[in-house]
């Protein structure tokens, strides 16, 4: 399309952000305008630890011009009259729904084109939340092929429905002589002997990765005798309620469980450089009941050389092949409901086998870090996200002129 037909402001207005998977899409969905040179402002209407994305969002894009917290309908509703941009992206932000419909009602204010980034295929991500969401959107961007959910759960056609993978070159690591040292120094603070195995997690402490799941099974691994031990790195989740409480205390159970497993159990909380963490781990392991796509971790862990094992939820199973880049397992259904017995059994298998067989961890390792970057160098993110904004925009002008 030319340029006639390109938005000229572009809003993005989302609840609550952080710093993780779901906040680097939103990195990368402005930084993917700035060849257009069209104006962008974000507004997020809950703080959270918004002040961590802030600074990577004015860097990504020379033409931001307004990132702020926004609370309240009202208050987006007056941000919305003042900057009148074409294109609104959101993301499962009630109040900008209820902003955006009562903008309708103001006598001669133009409608911006709403494009909703989804993340997931489950229900509560493709909630109507009391009909406001398809009252408000008219177009959805998904970060995985799940236009058939889409289809069924809005009511829309796949003309209203855009698919833009969010794999980029900025996610992937390369492992360096400086990482290796700081590695080595890591496994001695954390007590690892020169054969003991490093099972890990770097990402949101979220209570749908299955942390209890993994502290379990590692707990199980090292009471057998071996040479385990588990780090758990990554922001703690205070708005989960009292998920970081039981997650403490779970970890603080399986270290006192028994002498083998004394010293075994570790919080690392947020790190400094992620490199230098996955160098010092041996397997990842994430056991996750729900997911996008690839969650952030994989994809910086693969790189980095990993053996990974990991349920097949969201996108995982349609991305990496069991077996041959990582150990998948597969869980039906892929309902966002705690691991079956017969999955978490799998699991463990899977991840006992990573412990105790190295060449298997070296070959997946090898295979994964190919796999990852065969697939972002095959997907262009930015230019999935430009498409969707100038499908939106179409969309919104076909309805005007009729």
């Amino acid at each position: 399309m030319n340029a006639a037909s390109r938005p000229r402001s572009v809003a993005f207005v989302a609840s609550q952000l952080a710093f993780g998977g779901a906040e680097r899409v939103l990195v990368e969905q402005v930084r993917a305008l700035e060849p257009w040179g069209v104006p962008v402002d974000v507004w997020i209407s809950k703080a959270a630890r918004f002040e961590q994305i802030a600074p990577e969002l004015v860097a990504s894009h020379r033409f931001v011009r307004d990132v702020r917290v926004v609370r309240g309908t009202n208050r987006l509703l007056a941000r919305l009259l003042w900057r009148r941009p074409d294109v609104v992206v959101s993301y499962s932000a009630p109040r900008a729904y209820r902003a955006l419909i009562r903008a309708r009602r103001i006598p001669f204010v133009r409608r911006p084109a709403v494009l909703e980034t989804i993340h997931e295929r489950y229900a509560w991500s493709l909630s109507s939340h009391d009909a406001t969401r398809p009252r408000a959107v008219d177009a959805y961007a998904l970060t995985y092929d799940f236009r058939e959910q889409a289809r069924r759960a809005f009511g829309v056609g796949n003309e209203r429905l855009f698919v833009a993978r969010p794999l980029f070159e900025s996610s992937l690591l390369e492992i360096g002589e400086r990482d290796r040292d700081e590695a080595r120094h890591l496994r001695r603070l954390w007590g690892v002997s020169a054969d003991g195995i490093v099972i890990g997690y770097l990402g949101r402490l979220g209570d749908n990765k299955g942390l209890l799941d993994v502290i379990e099974l590692v707990r199980g691994l090292a009471s057998k005798g071996r040479d385990v031990h588990l780090v758990l790195a990554g922001r703690t989740c205070p708005e989960l309620g009292d998920f970081d409480a039981r997650l403490a205390a779970a970890i603080g159970a399986a270290d006192a469980a028994s002498d083998r497993c004394r010293g075994r159990f570790h919080l690392a909380g947020v790190v400094a450089r992620r490199e230098s963490v996955y160098a010092a781990f041996d397997v990842l392991a994430l056991a996750s009941r729900s997911e996008g796509l690839l969650p952030l971790m994989l994809v910086e862990g693969l790189s980095a050389g990993l053996a990974v094992v990991t349920t097949g939820v969201g996108g995982i199973a349609e991305s990496l092949r069991d077996g041959v880049d990582a150990e998948v397992v597969a869980k039906v259904p892929d309902d966002e409901r705690d691991l079956a017995p017969d999955v978490r059994a799998q699991f463990e298998a899977r991840l006992t086998r990573l412990v105790d067989d190295r060449d298997r961890r070296l070959a997946l390792g090898a295979s994964g870090r190919e796999r990852v970057r065969s697939l972002v160098r095959a997907n262009d993110f930015h230019e999935a996200t430009r498409r969707a904004i100038e499908g939106v925009l179409a969309l919104r002008r076909t309805t005007r002129a009729r």
